[in-house]
């Protein structure tokens, strides 16, 4: 028998040691990174340097309600993707009656409704404004003017309190090793290059991707997960 395995975001990294880990695939499998169709110089990745850390929760979530009326001038069709409901509400509650007159946020209606609206509106000429959750990060497909920004509002950490993760962690400290750069950080990267596959979804798209966490910049880990994204035009200022 054989399997064959094929996903654009089965490396973390640059690497498949995160799928080899979680998958437990024999040691004599093949692993093959295969070239992307696309011209990823096409899409800009902009990390604004000035913004409070992210880990900063109350800073951080008072700066993307400020930034954010301006970055969704960009583009006619916006994903803004969030790793917590919790600032995802706090930002949407912040923002001016106008600038929520434009935004479908997740749960207020079903996925595939709130997706049919966004596209709806795109087509009557309308601006469209997306917020989101980790389900919105992959599967999720709006090519050409459906989406031409992409703002990620953290580095998509695992929930600290999940017992999958907890479980996962304490078998690799056990075995010494280290579970935030083996297990948190690699999971991170993969749902990170998820996250910025919702921008190019043909070969003739274009657009922005606004990653508003300066942890990149300024931790290792930052630039590992900054240096295993596709080779957009960077902007990191």
């Amino acid at each position: 028998a054989g399997v064959l395995v094929t996903s654009a975001s089965l490396t973390a990294l640059g690497s498949f040691d995160r799928f080899v880990l979680h998958a437990g695939t024999p040691s004599d499998a093949t692993y093959l990174v295969v070239s992307s169709p696309f011209d990823y110089s096409r899409g800009t990745l902009h990390v604004p340097a000035h913004l409070p850390e992210a880990n900063k929760v109350e800073a951080h979530t008072e700066a993307l309600t400020a930034e954010l009326p301006e970055m969704l001038k960009i583009a006619k069709g916006t994903l803004v993707l969030f790793a917590s409901r919790r600032q995802m509400l706090d930002v949407y509650e912040g923002l001016s009656e106008p600038d929520r007159a434009d935004i479908l946020m997740q749960d207020q209606q079903s996925k595939k409704t709130l997706l049919d609206e966004h596209r709806a509106r795109i087509d009557r000429d309308e601006k469209s404004v997306i917020f989101g959750l980790a389900s919105f990060a992959e599967g999720v497909d709006l090519p050409a003017t459906y989406c031409e920004h992409v703002i990620i509002a953290k580095i998509p950490f695992a929930v600290p309190d999940d017992p999958r993760e907890a479980a996962l962690n304490e078998w690799i400290e056990k075995r010494g090793g280290n579970a935030f750069r083996e297990i948190s950080v690699p999971d991170a990267g993969a749902r990170l290059l998820q996250a910025c596959g919702r921008l190019l979804r043909t070969e003739q798209d274009q657009g922005r991707i606004t990653i508003l966490d300066t942890r990149l910049l300024t931790k290792h880990y930052g630039r590992q997960l900054l240096d295993s994204l596709p080779p957009f035009t960077r902007v990191l200022q």
